[in-house]
């Protein structure tokens, strides 16, 4: 009877244990999931940012991403109001991706499409728009009038000038991936969490059982 007795513990004891690595290991199978899909590449920002509007035209397009990203197979296509506005092939350093433009870009909105692939094989792809606009240049290239002075007044009056619209900053483009990041790690605390408390649940189980 006591040996009948142990043997059930035993198995309790066993049963218990498997049910707990069971669970851990789901938990660890969730965290290297979330950590493997939050390690993709994604655009950080761009210049000339995406939607804005400059007032002469840029050399270059810069694109700054989170990672690394392989130098075979980046490709960046501009094209404006001209068709073809790039000048060469993109040059690759690190997470930073420049693509040269051609000189004397027109006036006009223009499409930024890109594909990279990250070190860890995987392809990211997008498209934004600038535009170009020559108002601001014209303006501020004008000559100022000479001081003016009224007849019957010791007083000079000067026209005021205008000034020109300073270029827009780069803006970082917002990952959509922070959200799905901050829910796979949520998600893989829960399920720590309920994997604690099950084993908890179960060992303290086994305990009464034996001393039953």
């Amino acid at each position: 009877m006591f040996m009948e007795s142990e043997g059930k513990r035993r198995t309790i004891r066993i049963t218990v244990w498997v049910a707990v690595l069971g669970l851990l290991l789901g938990v660890l199978s969730s965290i290297i999931s979330a950590v493997a899909a939050d390690a993709h590449a994604a655009l950080k920002s761009i210049n000339p940012a995406d939607g804005g509007t400059v007032a002469t035209a840029p050399r270059q397009v810069t694109l700054e991403f989170n990672e690394p990203i392989g130098a075979s197979f980046a490709t960046v296509t501009v094209t404006g109001p001209s068709g073809d506005a790039g000048e060469g092939r993109p040059q690759v350093d690190g997470r930073t991706v420049t693509q040269p433009l051609a000189d004397s870009l027109p006036d006009g909105k223009y499409s930024v499409s890109f594909r990279v692939v990250s070190e860890d094989g995987h392809p990211v792809s997008d498209t934004t728009t600038f535009t170009i606009t020559g108002a601001s240049a014209t303006s501020s290239s004008e000559p100022v009038p000479e001081p003016t002075t009224t007849s019957g007044a010791n007083t000079t009056t000067a026209s005021p000038s205008t000034s020109s619209t300073s270029e827009s900053p780069a803006t970082a483009t917002t990952s959509a991936d922070d959200g799905g990041q901050t829910l796979r790690l949520g998600l893989a605390v829960g399920v720590g969490a309920l994997a604690v408390a099950a084993g908890t649940a179960l060992v303290a189980a086994s305990r009464r059982r034996g001393r039953s």
